[in-house]
């Protein structure tokens, strides 16, 4: 479907775009696996359209900035997600707030 993106539809064509960045953001490097709590902003993030600005060769660099953004300033959310694993309103509603505090510094 890529090869032919010109022939599709606005909706399809950022379906596309937005699993490319998924496909990005799902890399691991090898020996060194995510935290649940890291794991559940990436998805979130990919999920709620928080990469769809970021070019997909941009999404490794978004990613190292959020978890060190998320390190340093929201280090008792991420401690509470990887304790409990717990996922409800209060927690979405915490990381909604940490994505969007990280996106409008974000300067990629």
């Amino acid at each position: 479907f890529a090869q032919f993106a010109s022939d599709l539809d606005e909706t399809t064509r950022r379906q596309l775009e937005r699993g490319r960045r998924v496909t990005e953001l799902m890399k691991q490097k090898q020996y060194q696996p995510l935290s649940v709590a890291h794991m559940a902003f990436a998805l979130l993030a990919a999920n709620e359209g928080f990469l769809d600005a970021i070019p997909a060769n941009g999404v490794v660099a978004y990613e190292a900035a959020l978890y060190d953004f998320l390190d340093t300033s929201h280090s008792e959310l991420l401690a509470r997600i990887n304790k409990d694993g717990d996922y409800n309103s209060e927690i979405e509603t915490a990381m909604r707030n940490a994505l969007q505090t990280f996106q409008r510094s974000y300067a990629g």
